[in-house]
C-alpha cells in the first residue's frame, strides 16, 4: 500500500483508505489491497470501524456543529495533513457536540488527513493530463482555439488536449474533458481526435466529444464522423443528431439526442432530466475548484431535473438542497459534503 502516512498509525491508515475509497480513482487492484490490509489484524478492523462510524456521524451534525470545521486546528505532524494554521483553534463550541466528545481521540487526525487526501487525489487527478497537453482549461472556464487550418475548437471546463499537425494529418489528443470541434475541410489531411478508448475521424464539420471517467461520448452536429475503438470495433458513420458512448470494453448503439441539451455548456448551462444526484454532482465537480462529496449512498440515486449555471455552482448546490431531502455541509469553498437530512 503506497501512502504518505506513518505505517504504524492504524488510524491514519484507515483514514487514508476512507479517503481513497470515497474517491473516483479507486482501481480493482487498490480495492484488493484495501481488503488485504483489513484482513491483516484486528487493529485494522477496529480502526476501520471507527473511521466509518466517524463519517456516518457526520450526518447527525447540524449547521452550527459544522461551522466549527472551518476553524478546526489541524496537526502539522507527518505528511498528508492539512497545512499548519489553515484552521484556527476553537473552544467551547467543540464541547457542545457529543459527536466531538465521542470521537475526540481520532477526530483531529481523521478529519485533517481524510479531507486533505480527498483534495489531494482530486487535484492530482485533474493535473495529470496537464503535463502532457498543449492546452488546458481550469474549472469553470471555457477556451476557444483557432487552428492554423481554419478549424476551431471550443474547450469546456476542466479540459486538456494537444494538437499535432503535419503534412499528412491533423491529430488532436483529448486527454480529458469536453470539446466542440468545427473542422475545416482538407481532403489531403484527415482530422482525427484521439481519446483514451478510441479515435474519432471527421467526415464533415461539427461534433462534440466528452471524455470523462473512462467513458467517451461522441455527438454529431453536422454531417458525420467515423469512430474506431481501441478494441477493434468501428462505427463507419455516425450521423447528425446521433450519439454513441464507448469505453475500453463497451460500445453503445447510436441514439438520437437533443443537440441543444448536449451543447448547453457552450452557453454555460447544464441541463439535467431525471439524472441521479451522483451523476449531477460528478458533473458539477468539473466546474468548481474543489470537490463535492456525497456521504450517503442512499441519496445518490435521488432524481434531479433542472438547468444550472456553470458560472456559479453554489447556486446549483443550494437549489439541490432546497428541492431534495439532503443537507449541505460546506467545510470550505473547496470541500462540500452532501448528506441525507
Amino acid at each position: 500500500m503506497k501512502q504518505s502516512i506513518h505505517e504504524n498509525d492504524v488510524n491514519a491508515q484507515a483514514a487514508w483508505w476512507q479517503a481513497k475509497l470515497s474517491s473516483d480513482l479507486l482501481t480493482a487492484e487498490q480495492q484488493q489491497e484495501f481488503e488485504d490490509w483489513l484482513a491483516q489484524s484486528d487493529a485494522h478492523v477496529q480502526a476501520w470501524q471507527e473511521v466509518n462510524s466517524f463519517w456516518q456521524q457526520l450526518d447527525t451534525l447540524n449547521e452550527a456543529d459544522m461551522r466549527f470545521l472551518e476553524d478546526f486546528p489541524a496537526s502539522s505532524e507527518g505528511e498528508g495533513v492539512v497545512e499548519k494554521n489553515a484552521f484556527q483553534p476553537i473552544h467551547a463550541q467543540i464541547k457542545k457536540s457529543a459527536f466531538i466528545t465521542q470521537f475526540q481521540p481520532i477526530f483531529k487526525p481523521l478529519l485533517g488527513m481524510a479531507a486533505s487526501l480527498l483534495l489531494m487525489f482530486s487535484l492530482f487527478h485533474s493535473l495529470m493530463p496537464a503535463y502532457f497537453s498543449d492546452y488546458q482549461t481550469a474549472p469553470g472556464n471555457l477556451r476557444t482555439l483557432a487552428l492554423s487550418d481554419g478549424s476551431q475548437i471550443i474547450m469546456n471546463s476542466d479540459t486538456a488536449l494537444s494538437a499535432n499537425y503535419t503534412n499528412n494529418l491533423r491529430q488532436i489528443t483529448l486527454y480529458q474533458g469536453e470539446a466542440y470541434f468545427d473542422v475545416a475541410a482538407d481532403s489531403a489531411r484527415p482530422f482525427d481526435v484521439k481519446t483514451r478508448a478510441g479515435s474519432v475521424r471527421a467526415l464533415g464539420t461539427e461534433f462534440d466529444i466528452k471524455n470523462r471517467n473512462e467513458q467517451v461520448a461522441v455527438t454529431v452536429f453536422e454531417h458525420a464522423v467515423r469512430v474506431s475503438l481501441n478494441k477493434g470495433d468501428i462505427v463507419e458513420s455516425l450521423a447528425t443528431g446521433q450519439q454513441i458512448v464507448f469505453t475500453e470494453s463497451s460500445l453503445s448503439k447510436p441514439r438520437e439526442v437533443s443537440l441543444s441539451a448536449v451543447k448547453s455548456w457552450l452557453k454555460q448551462r447544464l441541463v439535467f432530466q431525471d439524472k441521479p444526484l451522483s451523476d449531477v454532482v460528478e458533473e458539477l465537480n468539473h466546474y468548481r475548484a474543489g470537490t463535492i462529496i456525497i456521504l450517503d449512498s442512499k441519496i445518490k440515486t435521488l432524481s434531479v431535473t433542472g438547468i444550472f449555471d456553470t458560472g456559479d455552482t453554489n447556486i446549483a448546490l443550494n437549489t439541490i438542497e432546497q428541492s431534495l431531502p439532503v443537507s449541505l455541509h460546506k467545510v470550505t469553498e473547496k470541500l462540500v459534503f452532501i448528506s441525507a437530512q
